[in-house]
């Protein structure tokens, strides 16, 4: 018994840093308790479990078991939760943006309390990852939990599997919800856009191994869950995750050149672009969600100044055109299913104009058997069925929506002209935490979001939290770039070309959803960035070692 205790106190950090990696992406977000009343973040089972390894992390650095870690990336994450702690007592004291009253304090305090839960995961791990084989046995967890993420994702699809979403306040209360036809896959995570992250980033790490690893029975099995990791990509329909994939892959590819040369890396990444191109263009609902931004001529005379308007709009009627043909050479392979809207919503005619299928949310009812009418449905569901729906205002659609869409057009129109708006507030420091979604100071909101994290980082924080914060992820990648070409593991080198795929696709992802802020994406990130910091010192200490 004495043994198992002492193995235990060495791996303690190791199996508790296992778990998280196997509960954070697996656990639905269902609510334990309201943290403020009304408000969208709630208490959840990965915030419990996060706490007691904080605490035995705390246990053990004072048992001395462990240190904390001295890398430049830890300075710098201390150096960003400073400044996180000094613009939250700007929002409160000189900007006054947060009002002296209880819960808007406590929602700033929530807020910030985020910040060091997200970042405290990077020193678990740190400390989890004593020697290249606890490294190796965290990375087939992830990998297995990877699969089961994807499984379930299928199931939700496929299946009617539940989901639970928290895309607004109402679902966030642990609704059971399930997919209509065309809505977005969301799995075990709670929306799309995060589970699409999610597997942006993972996907970094897994075509690069496909592409390098040489044994044939292996490389086939990291092939079979590649596809079917990419494949959950496109059922999320987030084209902001899908831009950030391919650029990341690319990145990926661009650091093989030298070690592969540049025919090889050609190859590879022209057949897996290929492939991943047809896929989205020929199945699930991403296509469609590009040839929906494809609008004004006007618009895009901006980007393209070398091309008339005239032009432009002739080479768009084109692509519309294609995108027309496509979906209904679809809908004739695959099928296609539009649900009738529900009573007293906007008509369809309406909703067209700046929605696409895949906008429609989850539902709380199973969808339709074969052997049930759609009026039979309606009228056994109605109240479920308006409690899942988007109602639609009476004062039309601005401009803006009616050009990109109402996904891009709320940025445009609100939620991007107000973090400038708190940038200006304090450009060094910023308005703080949870305070760029109210229209003035003592309102409370019940979620905060402004769906570009640069634009949310300088509002909150200014110009020293912005800095700051970027500054992390280009030490992580610069850190992987130097060390990739001096390392001769195979594993190592996935590891590198991982976190750089992955860190630049998360960057790409950050101009369009507040990714960093999405807590499952946020703790694989900086176990990810963990993983990194740890792999390259341990093969610099065997290279010491081993000279």
């Amino acid at each position: 018994m004495k043994k198992f205790f002492t193995w235990l106190d060495h791996h303690i950090l190791t199996i508790l840093t296992g778990i998280l990696i196997v509960v954070i992406p697996l656990y639905p977000k269902l609510p334990l308790a309201d943290l403020i009343e009304g408000y969208i973040v709630r208490l959840r089972l990965e915030d419990i479990l996060i706490g007691f390894t904080v605490l035995i992390w705390f246990v053990q650095l004072l048992r001395k078991k462990i240190v904390i870690p001295r890398h430049r990336v830890a300075q710098l994450i201390v150096i960003y939760l400073v400044i996180g702690v000094l613009s939250s007592l700007s929002a409160i004291y000189v900007t006054k943006t947060v009002p002296l009253e209880r819960a808007h304090l406590f929602k700033l305090a929530l807020h910030l309390f985020r910040r060091f839960e997200y970042f405290s995961l990077f020193f678990i791990a740190y400390s989890g990852v004593k020697t290249k084989r606890d490294l190796k046995v965290l990375v087939w967890t992830a990998l297995i939990t990877l699969l089961a993420t994807v499984l379930y994702g299928f199931g939700q699809k496929y299946l009617y599997w539940p989901a639970f979403s928290t895309m607004n306040r109402e679902f966030s209360k642990g609704m059971r919800l399930y997919l209509t036809p065309t809505s977005r896959v969301m799995s075990t995570f709670g929306g799309h856009y995060d589970y699409a992250a999610y597997l942006m980033m993972v996907l970094s790490f897994l075509i690069p191994a496909v592409w390098l690893i040489r044994r044939k029975l292996l490389a086939w099995i990291l092939g079979f869950i590649t596809l079917a990791a990419y494949w959950s990509l496109i059922l999320t329909a987030s084209r902001a995750s899908f831009i950030g994939y391919v650029v990341g892959l690319s990145a990926v590819a661009v650091m093989l050149v030298k070690s592969q040369g540049w025919k090889w890396v050609l190859k590879k990444w022209a057949i897996t672009m290929s492939i991943s191109f047809f896929i989205m263009l020929f199945f699930g609902d991403l296509s469609e969600r590009f040839y929906q931004i494809v609008q004004s001529p006007a618009a895009m005379h901006k980007f393209i100044p070398w091309m008339e308007p005239g032009e432009i709009e002739a080479k768009m009627y084109q692509v519309k055109d294609f995108g027309y043909k496509l979906t209904y050479l679809k809908n004739q392979i695959i099928g296609s299913f539009k649900p009738a809207p529900p009573p007293n919503s906007i008509s369809t005619d309406e909703l067209e104009k700046v929605a696409v299928s895949s906008d429609i949310p989850p539902q709380t009812s199973r969808p339709l058997p074969p052997d049930v009418t759609l009026e039979q449905e309606l009228i056994r569901d109605e109240e479920a069925t308006k409690s899942a729906t988007v109602s639609a205002t009476t004062g039309g659609y601005s401009a803006n929506a009616l050009k990109y869409g109402l996904s891009v057009a709320i940025r445009l129109d609100a939620l991007w002209p107000r973090a400038i708006e708190g940038f200006k507030r304090n450009p060094l420091l910023g308005s703080g935490y949870s305070t760029l979604t109210k229209s003035n100071n003592e309102e409370f909101t019940q979620a905060e979001s402004t769906d570009n994290d640069y634009l949310r980082m300088i509002g909150e924080t200014g110009i020293l939290g912005t800095v700051s914060f970027i500054g992390i992820l280009l030490t992580l990648a610069y850190l992987a770039v130097k060390q990739l070409t001096v390392t001769k593991s195979r594993l190592n080198q996935i590891i590198y070309l991982g976190a750089i795929g992955s860190i630049v696709a998360i960057m790409v992802n950050a101009t369009y959803i507040d990714v960093f802020e999405s807590s499952k994406v946020a703790y694989t990130l900086w176990i990810v960035a963990a993983f990194l910091v740890r792999t390259v010192e341990l093969e610099r200490k065997n290279v010491e070692n081993n000279p």
